[in-house]
């Protein structure tokens, strides 16, 4: 296990499909993550996020129309196409829908930047996917450092250490990782 200071095992900076939710202490206690990410779960983790999602193209597009009702009225219609494609979309395809992010990840912990309050008594559910064709990892984490951003104040970037990862959930990240080590070492020599 890695100590409270560092995380165990090569840490890499890389763009990773990344998800999480910030929960306080209390929440984690009375709600344990599912042994696997299935559909459903999935499906709930990104619901909320693109209800926040829409709400804001909502009010981007009536502060728009402000300006250009024939503008907005276009943008309305591309957001009601893109709503109606997501609900015809397969449930087990939505793993492949996990945003991009760009984190320093190890076999032990990752670091990400998160746009939201946070304190150190919180954890966080992470749903990543390091091997495409297999299940996403969906792992709840200990907070082990929380670094300020300096010009957005909301912001900050937070260490994480995985608690009770599985072995093949470990085994996928440390795969990805020598991957990507591969990779790096194969370009430094071009």
């Amino acid at each position: 296990m890695a100590s409270k200071n560092s995380r165990s095992f090569f840490r890499i900076d890389v763009m990773l499909p990344c998800s999480y939710h910030i929960i306080s202490a209390e929440d984690a206690k009375n709600n344990p993550l599912p042994l696997q990410a299935d559909s459903g779960y999935i499906e709930k983790y990104f619901m909320e996020n693109l209800n926040e999602l829409d709400e804001q193209i909502h009010t981007i597009i009536s502060q728009i129309g402000q300006k250009s009702a024939l503008l907005s009225t276009a943008l309305t219609a591309l957001n009601s196409k893109l709503n109606f494609l997501l609900q015809t979309v397969d449930k087990k395809q939505l793993v492949h829908a996990i945003p991009q992010q760009m984190v320093n990840i190890s076999a032990g912990g990752v670091a990400i930047k998160v746009h939201e309050p946070v304190k150190e008594s919180d954890k966080v559910d992470l749903l990543i996917q390091p091997l495409e064709d297999e299940p996403p990892v969906l792992v709840r984490c200990s907070i082990i450092k929380i670094i300020p951003d300096k010009d957005i104040a909301t912001a900050s970037t937070i260490a994480l250490e995985y608690d009770n990862l599985s072995e093949d959930d470990r085994r996928k990240l440390v795969y990805f990782i020598q991957g990507k080590e591969i990779e790096m070492a194969n370009q430094q020599r071009q």
